[in-house]
């Protein structure tokens, strides 16, 4: 008599927990399929600890228009050299001259 309260009660668990599976699916993990890391155009990130120099230049270079400015370098003439997306949202190298003027490089 004990078995069957407990055959009921072992399915009624069993029909609640798939009930609850359908209604929350496992996210994540191995479970669902990851879209392929696409490589970023502009480069990789820059330096989190700039120079004071290199922060004036992508101070600079933002306050020109462009966005996402990454990979800047010093040249021996000074000039900067970098990475940005323009107003439309390509990926274009630009150069910050001695006089503080921006450039895209073609």
């Amino acid at each position: 008599m004990i078995k069957r309260p407990l055959i009921a009660l072992a399915l009624i668990l069993a029909a609640t927990a798939a009930n609850a599976q359908a209604r929350y699916p496992v996210i994540g993990g191995s479970t669902m399929a990851r879209p392929a890391l696409q490589a970023d155009p502009l480069g990789p990130r820059s330096d989190p600890t700039p120079t004071v120099g290199e922060a004036v230049a992508r101070e600079q270079i933002e306050k020109a228009g462009y966005s996402g400015v990454r990979g800047l370098w010093r040249n021996d003439d000074g000039t900067w050299h970098g990475m940005a997306r323009n107003a439309s949202n390509a990926a274009v190298p630009v150069v910050l001259n001695s006089d503080g003027k921006v450039a895209e490089l073609r």
